[in-house]
Formats: C-alpha cells, structure tokens, sequence
C-alpha cells in the first residue's frame, strides 16, 4: 500500500483506513477472489440496500487507487484483490509505524514500550516474541564466516 494513511481511530478494522463502503467492497473481494459488480452487488445486498451504480462506482475507484485490478471480459468487468488482504494490512501498519516513527529515537521507544507494559503485559510479551523471531530470521540470513 503506497502513499499516505489516513486513520479514523473512530471505526474498526479496515474502516480505520477505508471507507465504510470500500471496506465492505474489499472484504467481499477477498472472500470471492475474482467477481464482477454485480456479485460484489449481491454479496453487499445481503446485507444493505445499495444501488448497483454505487457498487460500480466505488469498485472503479479501488482499481483506480489501485486495490483492484480490472480486466474487460465482454462488456464487462472483472475485477480481483490487487493484495491479499493479510499483504494489505501489511502494508498498512508499514505505513502507519513509519509514519509515526520515522527518524524513531530511544525516548519515543522507551514511552512506546512503556505505554504497552502499563496497558497489557501480554502486548509487551509478544512485541519481546516478534522482535526474538526477527533477531533469529537476521543471524540465520547472515553469511557464514
């Protein structure tokens, strides 16, 4: 996911960074793999009365940002996830982390780290985790002496 993130800390999930209608859009997406508007229409139609040209509309502007990718099959289009979504939300805490810690320093990883172990032990059990795997993945990449 290039580009900036704009987060609303006010919804959940994809909503953060997304649309409430894009979110929907892409959850339908990445459970079908490869659909047309109309079956994002009917998955989307399960759950709430929405105009197909929306559906349209909204579709062609992910592939215009570059979510979805289209290609023409007859007189319609077919469209599919640009990323898994796991690849997706990958890319979306890059963004996000790199955004808040560029240039990151010792004080604002000592505060990070300080706010986890005062929220929830077990947050800062599994940030020690991720950072032991990523010290195991570094040496066993190195070339041998």
């Amino acid at each position: 996911m290039g580009g900036a993130v704009n987060l609303n800390t006010g919804q959940e999930g994809l909503r953060q960074v997304l649309g409430e209608l894009e979110a929907e859009i892409m959850e339908c997406m990445w459970e079908r793999g490869t659909a047309s508007v109309r079956d994002i229409h009917e998955c989307l139609a399960e759950r709430r009365e929405i105009a197909y040209t929306t559906v349209m509309t909204v579709m062609g502007r992910l592939a215009e940002k570059g979510l979805l990718s289209r290609s023409q099959q007859g007189r319609a289009y077919l469209y599919s996830p640009a990323e898994t979504r796991d690849s997706f939300c990958t890319g979306v805490v890059r963004s996000v982390v790199e955004g808040l810690f560029g240039g990151v320093n010792r004080p604002v990883l000592a505060h990070f780290v300080e706010h986890l172990s005062e929220e929830e032990g077990a947050d800062l059990d599994l940030l020690a985790a991720i950072i032991d795997e990523k010290r195991r993945e570094r040496r066993s990449s190195l070339p041998s002496a």
